[in-house]
């Protein structure tokens, strides 16, 4: 039998010889992805790549050398897994990470801080506040903002609406998490765009309301919600005696890119009493930019925003953020415990499991913080400007294009087009057989029932030559030679 000295080099440490042992390992965990293919994916098909994981015994009776592993792993999944750094790689919000972030992942595996109560995770959590502060600033919110960081998007999103039930449900003198919905919550509907993200209705789902509370609003051809239609809805619901509780609002939508009018919707919001979330996971980076920035106007009359750090601010997944106008609204869902979050803190700790629908976290602020000090803000906004100006090319090239059509004007970083004359079987063949061979990772969707094609702009050293050998490489999917 095996004792801890044989178990010694399995763990962490801080010592010379863990740091040695460590350091050692990283160095060919790093080696391993030098089997990734060339393009931006390898041509294995599902069956082979089935085959090849499934040879792999996930815990054998003794165990494999770390070097044998690590090999492996180089082998059977990098070897064949996507490239988000790859110029071709453009169909999802899937971003090359920058190298700062990636080597603090180390650090943060390694360190394994747990953000949910101060005692595990003191400079941490002072970081991760730290970071929420400066997003409120650049936000444009009040002194009293703040926020926290979640695993994406969709957690975001849930946890911005399920404040604004919290919220509905205090000004009517009922604690929601406690007594749960009232009975005027039959009667409360969350308004947002034809084009929102599905998280608004997952979280209606979540939230005892169904997903029926959802109450969509037709958006222009840019994808925008239209704020005429949503004068109109908002209007049909006094008629029918419905409450709007919250109105979200999308800063790039996630197939066109399309920013709604956010200073018009505030001021709905508002007039309305209704509590103002702004999915910004796209184009929140947009902030950024004193260029850019201008096109979210409006955002900083949210109640909450939501941040993706893992789609235009190039991080590792995962690694998103909750912002909130007034940081004393996270104690609408705040449960105490007898053993993490007692409320008899010594002064100045914060634990941050009150403010989360999670409870441990990993320390996803520090790749973030990292990144942006080594980056700085001149070259951020370069990156992210670069970004959409090669996405209004890629649509001009498009447009003079007697094969590709645009399907709607660009508003980020997406390019949705289709080949008129070609139904949307012929799509799906040309976007599947690029798939297939490995030679484009092409986005393909479907806008108000019209299928279509989409490019999506993630990578920064990607070039106008980049863009006009992508469409000659769709153009020869429809015609050949």
């Amino acid at each position: 039998m095996s004792g801890p000295g044989d178990w010694r080099d399995l763990f962490v440490a801080t010592d010379e010889r863990g740091l040695r042992t460590l350091s050692e390992a990283a160095a060919k965990a790093v080696d391993s992805l030098d089997h990734a293919s060339s393009g931006p994916r390898s041509s294995d098909t599902p069956s082979q790549l089935r085959e090849r994981v499934r040879a792999l015994e996930v815990c054998p009776v003794e165990g494999v050398a770390l070097d044998r592993v690590l090999d492996e792993f180089g082998r059977v999944l990098w070897a064949h897994a996507v490239r988000p750094s790859h110029v071709a790689s453009v169909a999802h919000l899937h971003p090359p990470s920058v190298v700062p972030a990636v080597v603090t992942e180390l650090a943060i595996s390694a360190s394994n801080q747990s953000m949910d109560s101060w005692d595990q995770s003191p400079a941490a959590t002072e970081m991760e506040l730290h970071l929420m502060d400066f997003l409120a600033r650049r936000l444009g919110l009040a002194e009293v903002a703040s926020g926290v960081m979640t695993s994406g998007g969709t957690a975001s999103n849930v946890l911005g609406l399920t404040l604004s039930r919290s919220w509905a449900a205090a000004k009517l003198g009922v604690d929601v998490l406690k007594a749960g919905l009232p009975p005027e919550a039959r009667r409360w509907r969350l308004v947002t765009s034809d084009q929102a993200h599905f998280s608004v209705q997952r979280a209606a789902a979540q939230l005892g309301l169904g997903r029926d509370a959802v109450v969509n609003v037709a958006t222009d051809r840019t994808g925008a919600m239209d704020v005429d239609a949503l004068d109109a809805t908002l209007s049909q619901l006094d008629e029918a005696g419905l409450v709007p509780i919250a109105i979200s609002a999308t800063a790039g939508t996630t197939d066109l890119g399309a920013i709604d009018p956010l200073a018009q919707i505030a001021e709905r919001a508002r007039r309305r009493g209704a509590w103002f979330h702004v999915d910004a996971a796209v184009a929140g980076a947009f902030v950024m930019s004193e260029a850019l920035r201008p096109r979210l106007a409006g955002i900083e009359a949210a109640d909450s925003v939501t941040i993706d750090f893992h789609k235009l601010w190039w991080q590792p997944f995962n690694a998103s953020a909750l912002v909130v106008r007034d940081v004393e609204r996270f104690d609408l869902l705040r449960v105490r415990s007898d053993y993490l979050d007692r409320g008899d803190e010594l002064d100045g700790m914060v634990n941050l499991v009150g403010r989360s629908l999670d409870t441990s976290r990993r320390f996803d602020a520090a790749k973030v913080v990292a990144a942006l000090r080594t980056i700085g803000t001149s070259t951020f906004a370069e990156m992210i400007e670069s970004l959409v100006e090669l996405t209004v090319y890629a649509a001009r090239r498009i447009e003079a294009s007697e094969v590709l059509a645009l399907v709607a004007p660009v508003s980020a970083v997406s390019v949705v087009f289709d080949a008129p004359g070609h139904d949307a079987d012929e799509l799906r063949r040309v976007q599947q057989g690029l798939l297939a061979r490995g030679e484009m990772i092409l986005g393909r969707t479907v806008i108000k029932g019209r299928a279509a094609l989409k490019f999506t702009f993630m990578n920064p050293l990607a070039t106008r030559a980049d863009v006009d050998e992508l469409i000659a490489v769709v153009t020869r999917g429809f015609v050949p030679g």
